[in-house]
């Protein structure tokens, strides 16, 4: 597309075929609720199909990625490899008598020993240093630079007078006096002439070591990435058959690459080096995100970039305890590689925040031409994912992606459109000459092109587009300035991001990224490792969002804006979102259109007989293209034939497929229903009136055997022994009735597939039903009082995972749940144990094959706080 200038800005909007989409061809897993077949290519193809130019034709390539070596690599969160010997980075050039592995190669130009002051004085002149050639043998005793300990002044190290009484730090250059690897020999005595140190210490020469690319065993660390991604992908983008009529390469073409639900978040490090921005070695770590590895696939590691070896201070390891100061000899990659240096595409601004100044507004050049303003060796993508617990989560990223493009605007917030009923905003483009003027970014940025702010923190004006709790519950709330916003799950185009060390796809349900995920976020981002072996993360790990929001709103693609804006590259990064995002303000508009339904033939409803009566499910799929992208939430009423009384079930999440719980349904009888259908400015269709009276049956009275399994006490626990299990893996409830005198405890119930309440000392709630644990925290407020019900309920169809008090009145209360996270087969091959502790007396232990379908609180977008008031009344 030719670049356009607009608002200072050279605009560009790159083409659904310059996006190459990878998807895992080993993947096994078809999650309930998905089309036939495996679930990483359902994504991928959906990416293609909703990105397609109905004109044009024009659409993104596609390319299947599979394990080269017959062992599903791919089918990991990380991609595991068969060498791990290179992660320092380099190799002794001496033949025998290097550092063996993972042995820390101390500098010799950098001896330190720091002597504390004993309960037993050191007698200062006993001192002993002397320094031995590993090479001649011959063997001298060194006068070292003494002074009092080390401290740290900014960021430099200093070394004080000598302080009677205190310390000392003896220092020397060893390479001065020998090359060659050398031997320290360091003897303390006290007063009594009793030896307190003895110290034998191994120093290498740098000049002995050269960067490593494969390591002492000459295989390298990222032989499966490279043989079953890196290599593939280049093949295909220089393959002959793929060069474009014009005669270019595709590799030049491609702008963007995304990666598919299904593929792994994780692989080795450029040569699986370390890497990390602090001294300690547990903040250093190999694994990178799968996105960066494919973001540098071009740069011209090992040959153009060719990092020297250097010596880095890094504290702890050997002989640390005993006062040695370790400088270890290392690649020079183990350095964090951030800023333009390393990230040419990025705006010189990013971060810039963080040494408090300002950020200049600059018309960088558009990412095809800045590609060619570059080194070959520089030759980048922008890479992203989408991807979820399902392929639920990663279509409607792209859903969201498409609706944002046309529509994203102020208005698309309730809370916005009833305040512009009193103000009138103008045209959102009429704020940019201001917006640039005042030189203001993020937060700033935000208020003046009139979204609502949800956090003043740090000033990045993240989250963003957070959905009002108004349209949750059409409920009156004022608009505040403050970091505690009302609101809850994401408008599309909503954009969030949690930083902390143990954000990362691989951390479990717990972590942000999943929950973010979850409810509706379009774009995100987190550890493609967290821990696990990657480098820590730090406050830039992720996009600097002054500079993402800036590009983005103003013309550049999602893709492009990522470049911009991220620090490190081959670092553990994992950024999520749909790359021809590209919500223009000056091109968007506020979606004024009712949802729409093509048929009611396309209303899908399925019943099946549940605890004596019947539930079950409505899906409706509702129109949405390209052109014209639709999403909704829906509101279902549904009634007996003869009846005024009114149920209504909720789908709260902004959907094009949005389904329904069907509760409590009487056996052989006729319902009439009438879905209602909102999209994020609130436009309402209510399909029965397009369509007529819609109705359905059910069935005659169902005949099913309820069967019951009570447990046996033994001690403080009580336990259920499973047999006939396959009636209980695919539906079940579990009753505990117990007493409590204390809030915030549980019954503590234990197997491998289902996990609830916090054992004695622990910091969460875990909960677990068959699949990913959700941690909950101890503190949150639990029910206390005589003969409480606690109640587990579980169903593959409609997916339900709940847990729930039941008072004495009989009414229920729910405390956690998970209904969208894909069903994950049981087994229960283990008996369920459930445990009493301080505080908590057991009474009963029932379980049954059968369960009620998750309840409207558990549906909702959140389950809400535990009510201890409700309960008390209900429970007197």
């Amino acid at each position: 597309m030719i670049p356009i200038c607009h608002a200072g800005l050279t605009k560009f909007k790159a083409g659904p075929d310059q996006v190459l989409v990878l998807y895992n061809e080993d993947y096994d897993i078809d999650v309930d609720g998905s089309l036939p077949g495996q679930d990483s290519k359902e994504v991928a193809q959906y990416y293609i199909d909703r990105h397609t130019d109905p004109e044009t034709g024009k659409k993104p390539y596609l390319l299947g990625l599979k394990c080269r070596h017959g062992k599903k690599h791919l089918n990991d969160w990380v991609i595991r490899e068969k060498s791990n010997d290179n992660k320092n980075g380099i190799e002794y050039t001496r033949g025998k008598g290097g550092p063996q592995l993972n042995e820390w190669a101390r500098d010799s130009r950098f001896v330190e020993l720091n002597i504390q002051q004993q309960a037993v004085p050191v007698d200062w002149e006993t001192i002993d240093i002397s320094c031995r050639s590993e090479k001649t043998k011959t063997e001298i005793k060194i006068a070292p630079k003494i002074s009092g300990l080390p401290a740290r002044k900014g960021r430099q190290t200093v070394y004080p007078e000598i302080k009677e009484g205190g310390g000392r730090c003896y220092r020397f250059n060893a390479k001065e006096i020998f090359s060659g690897t050398v031997w320290v020999f360091v003897k303390v005595k006290d007063h009594a002439g009793k030896v307190v140190k003895n110290l034998k210490l191994k120093y290498y020469d740098t000049e002995d070591f050269k960067f490593s690319i494969l390591g002492q065993d000459e295989v390298p660390d990222e032989l499966h990435f490279q043989e079953d991604v890196a290599i593939p992908v280049k093949e295909f983008l220089e393959d002959n058959d793929n060069i474009l009529p014009d005669g270019t390469v595709l590799k030049e073409h491609i702008l963007y690459i995304v990666i598919c639900h299904g593929l792994p978040f994780s692989c080795e490090g450029v040569f699986g080096i370390e890497r990390g921005v602090t001294s300690k070695q547990s903040n250093h770590g190999d694994l990178g995100s799968l996105e960066q590895r494919l973001q540098t696939l071009y740069y011209e590691w090992g040959t153009k970039i060719i990092p020297p070896v250097i010596s880095m201070y890094m504290s702890g390891g050997p002989d640390s305890k005993a006062g040695v100061k370790n400088h270890r000899i290392t690649s020079a990659m183990r350095y964090p590689m951030t800023g333009n240096r390393w990230n040419p595409y990025m705006h010189p601004d990013t971060y810039s925040f963080l040494s408090k100044k300002d950020a200049a507004f600059i018309d960088l050049p558009p990412l095809p031409l800045k590609r060619k303003q570059l080194p070959q060796y520089f030759f980048a993508y922008g890479v992203s994912r989408l991807d979820g617990q399902g392929p639920t989560e990663a279509k409607r990223q792209i859903d969201y992606s498409l609706y944002g493009s046309k529509y994203l605007h102020p208005d698309m917030d309730i809370a916005v459109r009833k305040l512009q009923k009193k103000e009138d905003a103008g045209n959102l483009t009429d704020q940019y000459e201001k917006i640039d003027q005042d030189n203001v970014w993020g937060v700033s940025e935000e208020e003046a092109l009139g979204f609502r702010v949800l956090s003043y923190y740090g000033g990045q004006g993240i989250p963003f587009l957070g959905r009002s709790l108004e349209d949750h519950y059409q409920i009156e709330s004022p608009l505040e300035k403050t970091d505690k916003p009302k609101w809850s799950g994401y408008y599309p185009g909503g954009m969030d991001r949690a930083v902390y060390s143990g954000n990362g796809w691989n951390m479990g349900r717990g972590a942000s990224i999943w929950r973010q995920v979850d409810n509706g976020v379009t774009i995100s981002a987190c550890g493609g490792p967290a821990y696990g072996g990657g480098p820590h993360i730090t406050n830039a790990t992720f996009w600097d969002n002054r500079i993402l929001l800036r590009y983005l709103l103003r013309g550049r693609d999602l893709g492009e804006c990522f470049l911009l804006s991220t620090l490190y590259v081959n670092w553990s990064t994992s950024l999520v979102g749909d790359p021809l995002y590209h919500p223009d303000l000056s091109q968007t508009i506020v979606d004024k259109a009712s949802p729409r339904v093509r048929s009611k033939d396309d209303i899908k409803i399925k019943l099946i007989p549940v605890m004596g009566e019947y539930t079950g499910q409505l899906t409706i799929p509702i129109v949405s293209t390209k052109e014209r992208p639709e999403v909704v939430t829906l509101e279902l009423y549904y009634w007996e034939k003869d009846s005024r009384k009114e149920n209504v079930s909720t789908w709260p999440i902004y959907s094009t497929r949005p389904k329904a719980i069907l509760r409590n349904l009487e056996p052989d009888t006729i319902y009439f229903y009438r879905p209602v259908l909102r999209d994020p400015y609130g436009n309402v269709a209510d399909v029965s009136k397009g369509f007529g009276p819609l109705q359905f049956k059910t069935g005659s009275k169902p005949e099913t055997e309820m069967l019951t399994r009570n447990g046996k006490k033994s001690d403080k626990h009580w336990q259920i022994n499973l047999l006939k299990r396959k009636f209980f893996s695919e539906s079940g409830t579990l009753e505990v009735m117990y007493s409590s005198t204390s809030d915030g405890i549980l019954p503590v119930v234990r197997s491998k597939e289902i996990q609830v309440g916090a054992m004695p000392g622990a910091s969460s709630h875990p909960f677990k039903i068959g699949g990913p644990s959700r941690g909950r925290k101890k503190k949150a407020p639990t029910p206390k009082g005589d003969d409480i019900t606690m109640i587990l309920r579980w169903r593959r169809f409609p997916l339900t995972r709940e847990l729930l008090f039941k008072a004495k009145n009989g009414k229920e209360f729910t405390y956690a749940a998970d209904v969208r996270t894909p069903w994950v087969k049981m087994t229960l091959k283990d008996p369920i144990r459930v445990s009493e502790q301080k505080h908590i007396k057991i009474h009963s232990v029932k379980l049954f094959n059968d369960a009620f379908p998750a309840s409207e609180g558990a549906c909702a977008l959140s389950v809400s706080k535990f009510d201890t008031a409700s309960w008390a009344e209900a429970h007197r």
